[in-house]
């Protein structure tokens, strides 16, 4: 099997993934992935759970403490989800 990083189109299926407890990786509209510069936020409701650190685990409350601290002129004004998926 190999695992290969597919792009989400939109932020609806991004929610709905995220929702369904899978992780999802987050980088800004401008960054590539496999970066080395810049890593990917992985997330998803587990990892939030675990670490304690947002008070909720809502999809959009997560995406704009990204957002706020992430986007920017230099790497992308908005997000890019990517996933995971297992190729036979």
């Amino acid at each position: 099997m190999k695992i290969e990083l597919y792009k989400l189109n939109n932020k609806t299926i991004a929610r709905k993934m995220f929702n369904d407890g899978q992780e999802i990786q987050l980088y800004t509209n401008k960054v590539r992935p496999g970066n080395m510069w810049i890593s990917p936020y992985v997330t998803s409701k587990q990892l939030i759970k675990e670490a304690g650190g947002l008070q909720s685990t809502d999809f959009d409350v997560m995406l704009n403490h990204f957002e706020y601290y992430n986007c920017n002129n230099e790497n992308g004004y908005y997000t890019s989800f990517y996933v995971n998926v297992e190729i036979q």
